[in-house]
């Protein structure tokens, strides 16, 4: 089915479940109705709101349902919102997060580039990709927003903004713990603890760690194929290098304090901290195609098929011999495992100044360093390695002031953030004799000034206008050095870049709630993300800057509770103008590079595409939900210096994602409730690579997910069983393509599947 068949059908299958009865029973009424959708509260607007009565395309996820899911990490809520795709990077780009709403986001990594999907946690702004890979510890809630959103949150984000809210401290001396066993040695603990310190201060202290082995298993090439003219480096009993890679090994702490000392102030001050030591991503090896008598394994073995290990294993050394052909005399090696730790410090104050103004203030400190390494090539063969270390410090202040006059209310404030980042960074890419470091230096500044004024013209009609004023800049000082510590090329060495930007952004809708069960908008909105300097010159003549991307959104949903609040479903649908997009190439033929790491402006785009949600509980205790998300991205223009089509689509951009998922829950008497669910997600085809090919295509893939859960009737013990992967699907998250350059591809599958039991207490 093309993608308008598949819209219809289930446009189709939406309105004949919105007809259907409930089977059984009459219309729920009371108690039974509204514990069938409750209302979620959002905060999206700044300002409590209900979910339903928010004129915007937002998915709220409880703490509740990532429990239910057995979701642990930020990426996973993605399986089961429309438009959104939340990965892993590659192995080259460390513990970072690849993210994409509506075919905009960002995937690489590097500092220098701004992400396209805004992550906060508590608002405080994460600015780099690396770092945002975050456990969903202690979560109130998430909230998904979908397009633009300059005019409402601390920083601009023009593809979207991802909000973690934690659970803040009330003071009734509760907490929980819970225990993890699981598949590959899983062992994880979670904890929480609230207190009461006196009646006015209250503290919560929460923790969590995960162990648990890798999937992709480390070879001795040697050892396993003797005779092939590659010496073994292991006995013969034992063939394998250390862990396996993919492994978990995170520890994550957070404690807030909350100082109420009288009505309508609060002040909360929160703290967390991260430490992560496992073994990299798990990779293995799909193509190996490179006869090169200076990066052959050995004398007279090329690179080919013989290196294509398996689904779960690969042959990497993370060593790259002694070269000889001058440039390239350095053995290079590199450490498997990823390092990261960082800590924030947030301080938030919120004072009723009268019955209606509130101001909000929000200051906040992060840092962090991370360590992370590739070998590209998975074999013996001195083909490509990489390494890389991050140091990172981040101070962010925000002010907001809430107030109402009468049928209007406004919110104005203002954003400072200022960022350091020193990117180090080891190449030895043999091919093309590139074997030098970085000690790269990012300072960026950023200001911004915005207000949103949301007018009731009746109870029914609302009028909503935002602007939003940014001012940054950002600056990329290269310094290059070869192995000896000489200067890798003066042309380079030195070369100070300031990237500037000052941008108006705008946000207007319009809703009108027909019923209390109906609400349809309108909105219209803009965003941009901030150019800068491609942090990847392999020569003078690849120091070339980039400018700002730009969008423009126009939007229409509906909002609907119906059947007595039985069922809710929330409709969009988007149409983006999207120019100067900006894009990594990773070939230069017009320079005379067969392999460069380019970022630029490849040209203009529009995208338009539907969203829906649906929730329904047609009989107490049966629980339905499902998402679609159907998005067409054409470029209008593309630079044709690129070399890239107008037939591309971005990296990590499905046209087509859906997921489902039901679950019922038995009562058992005294003995509580058993809850069996079945949740199943499905994406189509994407590319990795600005260049779409085959070779940088991952295959569509569905995904079945199985839980089972027991609670006792005071909903203080459960014991839960989940089951990933159900069906043991083969799939890839991520794909790195280096066929035109190393003769390549490394790709990162997707754990195998997991079984764990978590059991938890409350008290």
């Amino acid at each position: 089915m093309n993608g308008r068949a598949k819209l219809s059908s289930l446009l189709c299958l939406s309105a004949a479940v919105i007809c259907m009865p409930a089977h059984g029973q009459d219309q729920p009424s009371g108690e039974a109705a509204e514990e069938a959708n409750q209302d979620i509260i959002v905060t999206a607007q700044f300002r409590g709101q209900s979910l339903q009565d928010t004129p915007l395309a937002i998915s709220a996820v409880t703490g509740e349902m990532l429990a239910q899911r057995g979701q642990t990490n930020i990426y996973q809520i993605a399986n089961d919102v429309p438009s959104v795709t939340l990965k892993p990077s590659a192995g080259a780009w460390g513990p970072s997060l690849v993210a994409s709403i509506r075919g905009v986001g960002q995937y690489n990594f590097n500092p220098a580039l701004e992400p396209g999907v805004g992550v906060f946690v508590d608002d405080v702004y994460y600015a780099t990709l690396t770092g945002s890979l975050l456990d969903l510890l202690d979560i109130e809630r998430v909230e998904v927003l979908r397009g633009p959103q300059g005019t409402l949150t601390g920083r601009n984000s023009i593809g979207g903004a991802i909000r973690m809210i934690s659970r803040k401290p009330i003071g009734d001396n509760s907490g929980s713990i819970e225990i993890t066993g699981g598949s590959r040695k899983l062992i994880a603990l979670r904890g929480s603890l609230d207190l009461g310190i006196t009646d006015t201060l209250s503290a919560r202290l929460s923790g969590a760690l995960r162990s648990q082995d890798g999937f992709v298993q480390r070879l001795d090439f040697g050892c396993v194929h003797p005779g092939q003219g590659i010496d073994a480096t292991r006995p013969p009993r034992n063939c394998s290098i250390g862990d396996k890679m993919g492994g978990i090994g995170n520890q994550a702490l957070r404690g807030q304090l909350r100082y109420q000392p009288a009505d309508g102030a609060e002040f909360l001050v929160s703290a967390d901290y991260v430490h992560e030591n496992h073994t990299g991503p798990g990779a293995v090896l799909t193509y190996a195609n490179f006869d090169n008598p200076v990066t052959n394994p050995a004398p007279g073995v090329p690179f080919d098929s013989r290196f294509i290990c398996g689904p779960y294993c690969n042959y990497a050394t993370f060593i790259n011999r002694e070269g000889t052909d001058g440039y390239n005399a350095f053995e290079s090696t590199a450490d498997p495992r990823t390092l990261h730790e960082g800590w924030t410090i947030s301080g938030t104050a919120n004072i009723d100044l009268d019955d209606t103004l509130k101001l909000t203030s929000i200051t906040a400190y992060r840092q962090y360093e991370s360590s992370f390494a590739s070998d590209d090539d998975l074999s013996p063969a001195p083909l490509s390695i990489e390494a890389a270390n991050i140091e990172h410090r981040f101070f962010s202040q925000e002010l907001r002031l809430n107030g109402s006059l009468g049928a209007f209310d406004y919110t104005i404030g203002g954003f400072y953030s200022w960022q350091r980042t020193n990117f180090r960074n080891f190449f030895d890419i043999r091919p093309y004799a590139i074997q030098y470091t970085t000690d790269d230096v990012i300072p960026a500044e950023t200001m911004a000034a915005f207000a949103t004024g949301i007018y009731h013209v009746t109870d029914d009609l609302t009028l909503t206008g935002g602007i939003r004023y940014t001012k940054e800049k950002k600056r990329y000082t290269f310094y290059h050095f070869r192995m000896d510590g000489t200067v890798d090329d003066p042309t380079i060495q030195g070369v100070n870049n300031l990237s500037e930007a000052e941008v108006v952004d705008y946000r207007f809708s319009i809703d009108y709630r027909w019923s209390p069960e109906f609400l349809t908008y309108f909105t219209a909105s803009s965003g941009f993300k901030g150019g800068g300097i491609n942090p990847f010159p392999i020569a003078a003549i690849l120091v070339q800057p980039f400018g700002p991307e730009k969008l423009k959104n126009y939007e229409v949903g509906f909002k609907a509770d119906l059947l007595d609040r039985r069922l809710r479903l929330n409709v969009s649908a988007f149409y983006d103008k999207y120019d100067q997009v900006q894009l990594t190439r990773l070939s230069c033929p017009e320079y005379g590079f067969d392999f460069c790491s380019l970022i630029v402006n490849a040209g203009n785009a529009e995208t338009k595409g539907v969203e829906l949600e649906l929730n329904a509980e047609p009989i107490d205790g049966l629980r339905i939900d499902a998402a679609y998300s159907y998005l067409d991205f054409q470029f209008k223009y593309i630079n044709p210096q690129t070399g890239l089509s107008l037939d591309f689509v971005p990296p990590f951009a499905p046209s087509t994602k859906w997921s489902g998922g039901i679950g019922y829950s038995f009562d058992l008497a005294s003995t509580g409730t058993l809850t069996p669910r079945f949740d199943i997600s499905h994406q189509s085809e994407i590319y990795t690579n600005a260049a779409n090919a085959p070779t940088n295509r991952i295959a569509p893939y569905t995904v079945a997910n199985f839980h089972l859960t027991w609670e006792n009737d005071g909903r203080d013990l459960s014991v839960a069983l989940h089951i990933i992967n159900l069906f043991d699907k083969y799939y890839f998250l991520n794909n790195f393509d280096l066929t035109g350059t190393s003769g390549l591809i490394n790709q990162q599958p997707a754990a195998p599947r997991e079984v764990s039991l978590v059991v938890r207490k409350s008290f």
